[in-house]
Parts: C-alpha cells; structure tokens; sequence
C-alpha cells in the first residue's frame, strides 16, 4: 500500500516531466501518474512472486534429483524446510494473491527465468541464516516467518543482479524498488497462520481518498503553476529564481497547493513531507532552503486569510 510520501514522489516527477517536455496535456499526464503508481504495485507483487517461486524451484530440483539413476544420500532424503516453509505456504494459497498475479500477468515470469532462481536458491542456502534455519528441529509459523523475513531483507532486497533485472525489465523499478520492498516486508510482517485466503495483501490504496488525492494535486498545482511560481518568487528574492533547481521549486509548489487547495492536510505535514523528500531527490541543502520557504509563505497567506485549514489529523 503506497502512502502519501511516494504518492507526492511521483507527482513531482510527473510534473517535472511536463516541464522538461514543455507539455501541457493533463489528461495524458494524469493517466500517466496513475501508470506509474500502478508499476509500483506491479513490483510488489512480482517481488513477493520472487520468494514464492525460489521455493517451487527448490521443490522441483528436489524432485528432479530423486529420479536420478545414482542417487545420493542427500537426493534420497532431502532437506524440506524451506519448501514447507508454511508463510511461502501459505502465501501461495493466497487467492487473492494469485488473482492480482494473473490480472496484471505476472504469474509466469519467474517461471521463465530458471537462472535468477538458480542464483537466489543457491544464496540462500549458502548462508549462514539457511544453516540457522535449518538446523532447528522442527517448524513452526513465527519460525517460517522470520527466516523468510531475514533473508528477503539481508540477501534479496540488496541484491544488485535483481536490481539490473528489474531495471532492464522496466526502466522506473530502479526508482520503485525501495518502495516496493517496505511494501513487501510489511506484507510478510503482519501475514498470520490464520490469515485467509482473500486477505493479507492489501491494495495499491489506502482508500478512495488517497486514490484520488494524486491526481487532484497534479490537476491543481499544474493548473495554478504561475500562481504557485509567483508566491515562491516573492520569498526568494536573494536567489535568481532560475537559478533554483527545478526539483525544488516544483516541491514548493505542490506544497503551496496543499496550502491552498487541500485544507483538511495540517500545513506541518505538508512542510514534513516535502522536506523528506528533498532529502531523497535534491540537493544536500534543499530540505533547509524548502523548510524554510515553506514555512515563510504559510504564515504569510495565513495572516492574509488565504488559507483556511479544517484538517483532521488523519489526512497527512
């Protein structure tokens, strides 16, 4: 599930794109904002895919080995722990899981890429959190479930032969994947051993609010840029407003239109979350400069009676 932070992430890119293409056509714009939150969900879901397919593969290496004409001790009793791991288990009865899998056609592509699986099962059980694992007599859910945790965050998640898989496959995953990899980790955290079959994988939204909330601020802030421009260029009269990078004035001014636009979001989580996010996508000193800026204008239009907040706390 996104939540706001990523959703402000990818407006801004969307309309610093704009900017950068001298386009003006929001309808194609705004469809394309919803694309790219769309991807992330796509990433997720293939991510949580990966785990599920590492432990067919593993099954099926098993089964392959068993029918082997000279048969080690190893081929004849071989180690299950990890393919009854019972949260793979029990995330690959997860209907609803493999409904959102077939709806966007995500079901096969694992399954075509016997390398990577190769690559991932043989680094898994070579480490020493496999040696861990499997050397505890017997098994249990909140066993299956750190472990699965453990080495999702420690050997996959880092992985830099995914992260060019996923890069060559869609050229956003690389932005995308630290998002998707929280939503993963908090997927796997709070799935139970009573979990059933349509739950546990939550939507791409919180709710209808959110849903909605980043094309409203696209519309808005795209709509009313000149507007938006002109409030910051009265606070940085000490700096050549062109000389300001595009990063940081498209952040002001999403976040003047959350001032101005959206009242039931508190001006401090506004001022919060694009600060954050200058941290990520600008320079060093930008999230002090932004704060700044920010904080200057909305005690300015708030003594003017220009804004008028009625926000509920929930709405950040």
């Amino acid at each position: 599930m996104l939540n706001r932070r990523n959703i402000r992430a990818k407006v801004m890119q969307e309309f610093y794109a704009m900017e950068q293409a001298h386009e003006n056509d929001l309808e194609k714009s705004v469809k394309r904002l919803r694309e790219n939150l769309e991807n992330i969900y796509k990433l997720y879901l293939l991510l949580l895919d990966l785990l599920v397919q590492i432990k067919n593969y593993d099954a099926d290496l098993i089964e392959r080995r068993k029918k082997k004409y000279f048969k080690t001790e190893e081929d004849l009793h071989p180690n299950t722990k990890f393919i009854d791991n019972r949260l793979l288990r029990k995330l690959e009865s997860n209907i609803r899981f493999q409904n959102l899998l077939e709806a966007y056609k995500l079901e096969n592509i694992w399954k075509n890429e016997p390398e990577m699986l190769r690559h991932f099962l043989e680094k898994i059980k070579s480490s020493a959190l496999y040696e861990k694992y499997i050397a505890h007599p017997g098994q249990n859910f909140d066993e299956d479930k750190k472990f699965i945790m453990e080495i999702y965050k420690n050997l996959i998640a880092p992985d830099e032969k995914l992260h060019q898989f996923l890069e060559d496959w869609e050229i956003n995953w690389a932005d995308d994947v630290a998002i998707a990899n929280t939503m993963v980790m908090k997927t796997l955290d709070r799935m139970q051993e009573d979990s059933g079959a349509h739950t546990g994988i939550p939507g791409l939204y919180k709710d209808e609010e959110d849903e909605a909330f980043g094309k409203e601020l696209l519309l808005r802030s795209w709509q009313n840029k000149e507007k938006l421009y002109e409030l910051i260029k009265q606070k940085t009269i000490n700096w050549d407003f062109e000389r300001i990078s595009n990063v940081d004035k498209i952040l002001m001014a999403l976040a003047l239109a959350e001032f101005l636009y959206f009242p039931n979001i508190p001006e401090t989580a506004t001022i919060n979350e694009y600060v954050e996010i200058a941290k990520e996508f600008s320079t060093p000193k930008s999230n002090s400069f932004i704060n700044g800026i920010l904080d200057k204008i909305y005690k300015e239009l708030k003594e003017k009676g220009t804004i008028n907040k009625t926000y509920k706390t929930k709405n950040t």
